[in-house]
């Protein structure tokens, strides 16, 4: 009888896997706040819970009946089978089986739900939300499946960015765009939206979030391309490529792409801002990002921005399109003030008659 309460004591003190912080366990598994921590794994305070910020709402809250004492049974069941999954992680061959192991065990986790749940999912603390970790990655890929995905494959296929650029992608890496709030905007650009010309007037921002297992030396490859330029000549439009970043590295938490991130050897075009001409309609501006297999060379000189073959040089370099992005752009009455700020010359004025 001794024997047997001795073993069952070993083996829940072993399994505390999720409760017990004293080793290497990350910081991003434990609410930050101990006043919430204490009411979600102890039980509501006699106060009410906390998240009810007006005291009046609080103090009328009446939790289901034994809801706490249904919350620690379970609670200590789900972490012992969270050991076990641990356990398995530890004996694991590979990486992708390692990895899907160590997210398994940590997904019913409780604290690392409400982490996810009630903080910034894009701009990450990474004390709270560390993609780092094999289970933040799987809920950010699940969270960008269930919406952030589709919009962005509706808008490529809707607006015909595919074909247009490429034929197709098979997004793995969610790609979001901002432009510096000098600019007039201090947003995430949502797939698709239409810009004015001074919002774009500045290189974007471009933040990369892989969620798969990547090696870190991975480098990047980001094009903007705008397949809407007027040839008059061919009586047709052309390709523009209208900013180019080559060889650039990031990580799982550090992964935005800006002027502190690279210097002039990871440019292969400094950027041109849309400047779309009278009368011409709405321009698409695509973002394609692309995971090297090998350092892209630099060009003696700058590439040529016009008739640009994104799908040649994609090819030539060995290029694997993993994510995308789009904005789209009309001339407006700051145009011409960007222009003149770049020294491009005046835009035509396009009618329905050609004279």
């Amino acid at each position: 009888m001794l024997r047997r309460s001795l073993s069952t004591s070993t083996r829940l003190q072993s399994s505390k896997v999720w409760s017990d912080f004293s080793g290497s366990r990350p910081q991003s598994f434990s609410i930050p706040s101990a006043q919430i921590k204490r009411s979600i794994l102890e039980g509501t305070p006699a106060s009410g819970p906390p998240s009810i910020k007006r005291r009046f709402n609080r103090v009328k809250y009446t939790p289901p009946e034994h809801i706490d004492e249904t919350f620690k049974l379970c609670y200590d069941f789900v972490e012992s089978k969270a050991a076990q999954v641990y356990e398995k992680a530890s004996k694991a061959q590979t990486v992708e089986e390692k990895e899907k192991l160590l997210a398994e065990a940590e997904l019913h986790n409780p604290e690392v739900q409400y982490n996810f749940q009630y903080h910034d999912k894009l701009e990450n603390d990474p004390r709270i939300i560390d993609y780092e970790q094999p289970v933040y990655r799987l809920l950010g890929k699940q969270h960008w499946e269930s919406y952030g995905q589709m919009l962005l494959m509706q808008r490529l296929e809707s607006l015909a960015v595919i074909p247009d650029t490429l034929p197709t992608l098979v997004p793995r890496t969610e790609v979001n765009i901002r432009f510096p709030f000098s600019t007039g905007i201090n947003k995430w650009v949502e797939p698709g939206e239409i810009l004015s010309t001074n919002a774009t007037s500045l290189p974007p921002v471009f933040k990369i979030q892989e969620y798969e297992p990547v090696d870190p030396n991975t480098q990047y490859t980001v094009l903007v391309v705008n397949p809407d330029e007027p040839d008059l000549a061919n009586d047709t439009f052309t390709t523009t490529l209208s900013y180019g970043l080559a060889n650039v590295k990031v990580s799982y938490n550090d992964n935005l792409v800006d002027s502190r991130k690279f210097d002039q050897s990871n440019v292969l075009v400094d950027y041109l801002p849309p400047v779309p001409e009278k009368n011409v309609g709405n321009q698409r501006f695509a973002v394609w990002v692309f995971r090297q297999r090998h350092p892209v060379e630099q060009p003696s000189g700058q590439l040529s921005r016009d008739n640009f073959d994104i799908r040649s040089f994609a090819k030539t370099q060995g290029l694997i399109p993993v994510g995308a992005h789009v904005w789209r752009s009309h001339w407006d009455s700051q145009a011409d003030t960007i222009r003149a700020k770049y020294g491009l010359p005046a835009g035509r004025i396009f009618s329905r008659i050609r004279t």
